[in-house]
């Protein structure tokens, strides 16, 4: 596979991360080739692909009902909105989701350890650090790959 360029440049591009692997194409024709040529050389070395937990998602502006896709012998389920290395990825490409979630998670992140920042004993520079630590790191993982629109630094 092509290394350089993105999804704009080339007609497939994909993201590998220990085990998870993220194939991102414009059509069909290249998914299909680049998950065979996929399965093929994961064979080679031994691996298998899980074609239970093989998704597809369609990111597109036109409705579409949701259908499998069968490649070979397998059969993918197709998804709407999906965790990928613990970010949301949806078709409409939207990222207000994905900042719901992460306030979400920062607001668990402060109530689980209220005790610490209700608390005179802890001073303020430990509380400052818990801080930084759990509950802004929690809101804004991943947070350099978000492009924001007018609409959502106005709700802000």
């Amino acid at each position: 596979m092509e290394r350089r360029g993105n999804i704009t440049t080339r007609l497939r591009q994909y993201t590998a991360y220990a085990d998870d692997i993220l194939l991102t194409t414009r059509t069909e024709q290249p998914l299909l080739g680049t998950f065979r040529k996929l399965k093929e050389t994961s064979a080679q070395y031994g691996l298998i692909v899980n074609g239970q937990k093989t998704k597809y998602l369609r990111c597109t502006r036109k409705n579409y009902k949701s259908e499998e896709l069968q490649i070979d012998s397998m059969y993918q389920e197709q998804v709407q909105p999906y965790k990928y290395l613990g970010s949301t990825v949806n078709s409409d490409n939207s990222i207000e989701e994905e900042i719901e979630n992460r306030i979400t998670l920062g607001n668990k992140a402060y109530y689980a350890n209220q005790f610490f920042y209700k608390s005179r004993l802890v001073s303020k520079k430990s509380k400052l650090k818990l801080y930084c630590s759990i509950i802004r790191s929690a809101v804004t993982h991943t947070c350099e790959t978000w492009i924001l629109k007018e609409t959502i630094k106005k709700t802000s």
